[in-house]
């Protein structure tokens, strides 16, 4: 039978309490860092397709007549340049989570969430296709293009800000979609420079916000 002197203090469980507490606080900050250190480099990637990407493509004919971009040269460095982000975004993506031990349900959301991107952006193009062969002039598929983009990229980083509880994914998405209801009153060929500032302008300072918070 322990006597009261064996007894352990009476405030030992709050401590041991408070030292767990801290521990599982600093192995969530040790993840969210490690998973949050490849964002910076996936933002630039996407800053810098978009501010060259849609940059060149203003370039066809919004510098005319003092300079003018071939319209191929354009399209394939602009075709490029997204798909490069794309193979950076998933290469940085599986580098971060290496270690990383998964739920079930986070690894289904997180399939499901990475294959709405690829489905948003093939339905785009089959009913902007659709449009075209109906009879949709092509400066105004220079409008829906880039348009419905940043309306997906917008409404996909909003969803996923909300099911990550992720603030910089909620405002990141907003903006993205202001940008595209904004960009069409501006009409073709200066929509394309709007996107490639306004689009290309956040991802880099996104980028930037994103280097300093990791390395604080």
């Amino acid at each position: 039978m322990n006597t009261p002197a064996d007894l352990p203090p009476d405030d030992e469980e709050p401590r041991d309490a408070a030292a767990m507490l801290d521990l599982v606080r600093a192995q969530q900050e040790r993840v969210t860092r490690q998973l949050a250190a490849e964002v910076p480099l996936i933002l630039a990637a996407w800053g810098v397709a978009w501010l060259v990407g849609f940059g060149l493509l203003w370039m066809i004919d919004g510098a005319k007549p003092a300079f003018a971009v071939p319209l191929p040269v354009a399209v394939v460095v602009f075709i490029v340049l997204m798909a490069g982000a794309l193979v950076a975004t998933a290469l940085f993506g599986i580098r971060s989570g290496r270690g990383i031990r998964s739920s079930a349900e986070a690894a289904f959301t997180g399939a499901v969430y990475g294959w709405s991107w690829t489905i948003s952006f093939i339905a785009l193009f089959v009913f902007g296709t659709a449009l075209i062969r109906n009879g949709m002039p092509p400066d105004l598929a220079n409008i829906y293009y880039p348009t419905a983009s940043s309306l997906i990229v917008g409404l996909l980083y909003f969803v996923g800000g909300g099911i990550w509880r992720a603030k910089p994914l909620l405002w990141l998405g907003g903006w993205f979609i202001v940008v595209a209801l904004v960009a069409p009153f501006f009409g073709y060929p200066t929509n394309y420079l709007v996107f490639a500032l306004a689009g290309g302008g956040v991802f880099l300072a996104g980028a930037v916000a994103g280097w300093l918070w990791v390395r604080r």
